[in-house]
């Protein structure tokens, strides 16, 4: 196959080098004409929203389709706010929350991410900070556990609900704030709670009962996924519940003041949990209400996560001259999952060290629905064989304990 492929890709090169010792002009024309073609191509029919449903009745196939949630929805800068769904053919469900970043003052409110800013190259501090309208990056860019191609992928006949992620806010915001930076101002409608509530009524109504439920979040979606596994887990009391939160992990003093003063999550009243400085070990063992809850905790991350070790830096506003954050950032993981580890909770974790780039001091930073889901490994186990063995086979297999000494 790669033969062949090479073989393709010789022959376009040498009748693009043909072309253009014949006819220098109409050879660059029709190039240009090409890419242009391919651009279009890619922006409005490979990247171009799924086709609308109201309900899931309404879905006869197993391709991916917009569901519009109604006004109380919106992104954070005041666009239109909408959830994606696809059929399975099995009987379980995965509630996917996206990551996307955050943003909690001035500065990270006046810089969200841009297409432009992801290809000016790689810098210690982040340039961009959160979506803040729907990307069309979604869902045609999911991939690994989302792949329903993939015959090897143990999810493929699962029901799929995402959970785009545009308010900055980790998905509990309820407020519209207006920053001011540099001069500019910029106002930010913190919307997470009202959108998730939404898809939520929504996933209720159309998925009564379901003999799996994977709560599942990459980045800023997996912090959510902890936040709201409880709450989805009483509504579906005859399920097994899974909570997977992929890329999660950050302390700071800041936590308490972000979630219930910027962003008004009003977090031990609407999420059950009182805040300390890791959100992530607060969702699970500081909890407000005593209702015991079957749910098995999934935790993976990579040691020196490229993406939290920066957010983390401008978090807590340390220094990114040498690697001191990241390493920092790394002892925290460690620490936080030893503690889970030895809670009463049902807890597995993956953790891993795999693809370390000794120049950036940096690893991959999230896997479930990336091509790194079944590259990516710990103690010789692919991530997704962790993951199939801990919610298809339901075994209990943690993974990385050497890393953690």
């Amino acid at each position: 196959m790669k033969a062949a492929k090479w073989a393709v890709a010789a022959v376009i090169c040498a009748a693009v080098a043909l072309g253009l010792y014949t006819n220098v002009a109409a050879t660059a024309a029709a190039i240009g004409a090409v890419l242009v073609m391919g651009i279009l191509y890619l922006y409005f029919i490979h990247f171009g929203r799924p086709s609308q449903v109201a309900g899931l009745d309404e879905v006869t196939d197993t391709t991916w389709h917009t569901v519009d949630l109604g006004r109380t929805t919106v992104s954070a800068d005041g666009s239109a706010y909408a959830m994606f769904v696809r059929r399975g053919t099995s009987s379980n469900l995965v509630i996917q929350f996206s990551g996307g970043g955050a943003c909690w003052d001035g500065e990270t409110a006046a810089r969200p991410i841009r297409p432009l800013g992801l290809v000016r190259g790689y810098t210690r501090d982040l340039r961009m900070f959160y979506f803040d309208s729907l990307t069309r990056l979604f869902p045609a860019g999911l991939a690994g556990m989302a792949d329903r191609r993939a015959t090897a992928n143990a999810f493929r006949d699962w029901n799929i609900v995402f959970v785009p992620y545009s308010t900055g806010d980790l998905h509990v915001g309820d407020t519209v704030n207006t920053y001011s930076h540099n001069g500019t101002t910029t106002k930010v409608h913190h919307n997470g709670r009202n959108n998730v509530t939404a898809v939520l009524d929504w996933v209720y109504a159309n998925f009564p009962a379901a003999d799996k439920v994977l709560v599942s979040g990459e980045s800023a979606g997996a912090w959510s996924s902890a936040f709201y596994a409880p709450q989805i887990a009483d509504h579906y009391p005859d399920s097994k519940l899974y909570c997977l939160s992929d890329g999660v992990g950050i302390v700071s003093e800041r936590w308490r003041d972000i979630m219930d003063t910027t962003w008004k999550a009003d977090s031990a009243k609407t999420l059950g949990f009182d805040i300390g400085t890791d959100l992530y070990e607060d969702a699970l063992l500081h909890r407000c209400d005593a209702t015991p809850r079957a749910i098995k905790y999934l935790h993976a991350n990579t040691l020196y996560d490229d993406t939290l070790t920066r957010f983390g830096a401008a978090l807590n506003r340390t220094s990114t001259e040498t690697d001191a954050f990241i390493d920092d950032w790394a002892a925290n993981t460690k620490a936080s999952i030893a503690r889970l580890d030895k809670s009463d909770l049902h807890y597995n974790f993956f953790l891993t060290a795999w693809g370390h780039n000794a120049r950036k001091h940096a690893t991959q930073h999230t896997l479930t629905n990336s091509n790194f889901y079944n590259k990516c490994t710990a103690d010789g186990v692919p991530f997704s064989t962790w993951l199939k063995r801990n919610v298809i086979d339901d075994e209990d297999l943690s993974l990385g304990q050497g890393l953690l000494a």
